[in-house]
């Protein structure tokens, strides 16, 4: 999770918000998995990122682009 919010945070600073103001993380447990949900706030906005927890620890290319596409659209959001 530090590897997403550091990857949102630079993001937000490239679209030129410069402030991430706080995050919190949530684990949800489910009949496979888990859900791992991170919530993102600027000043004038939040965003949620919701992935499955396998995504999360996953290393496989498949893996790597739901979280790249999560993080861009939180970013996106937050913009």
């Amino acid at each position: 999770m530090a590897a997403i919010i550091e990857a949102v945070q630079a993001g937000v600073c490239q679209s030129g918000l410069h402030q991430l103001l706080g995050y919190a993380t949530d684990y949800a447990a489910d009949q496979e998995t888990g859900q791992q949900t991170l919530v993102l706030k600027t000043r004038g906005r939040s965003a949620y990122v919701r992935l499955q927890w396998d995504q999360v620890l996953g290393d496989t290319p498949a893996d790597r682009q739901l979280v790249d596409g999560a993080i861009r659209s939180a970013i996106n959001e937050l913009s």
